[in-house]
């Protein structure tokens, strides 16, 4: 499964964005504003730092994802899409995903 495929997937199926962006966002909008910070970003640079953390996030998931994965290379794409999913809702990556996310805290 190619990584673009994976995100969609897990972004589709999972609750775990739904909790990671404004936790986040928060975040870094209260290190912004704190009287400590010697660093000033637009809300478009937040929104950007962000979003780029969540991609991160996501392909940490798809390189761990992608370990416990055998397919062969003759394999035609649906079927190792099929493999991927299987083995996510097998291993119930996502609600792992989601708890982790959850219980994610900031310092």
């Amino acid at each position: 499964m190619e990584f673009e495929d994976f995100k969609k997937y897990v972004e589709e199926n999972c609750r775990a964005k739904n909790i990671f962006l404004p936790k986040l966002t928060a975040y870094i909008t209260d290190r912004v504003n704190s009287d400590e910070n010697k660093l000033y970003l637009s809300p478009s640079q937040i929104e950007y730092e962000v979003k780029k953390a969540w991609n991160d996030t996501l392909r940490n998931l798809y390189t761990k994802v992608n370990k416990e994965i055998t397919t062969k290379r003759t394999d035609p794409y649906p079927v190792k899409v099929e493999k991927w999913i299987s083995v996510i809702r097998e291993l119930e990556i996502l609600d792992e995903f989601s708890d982790s996310i959850d219980e994610m805290e900031f310092d």
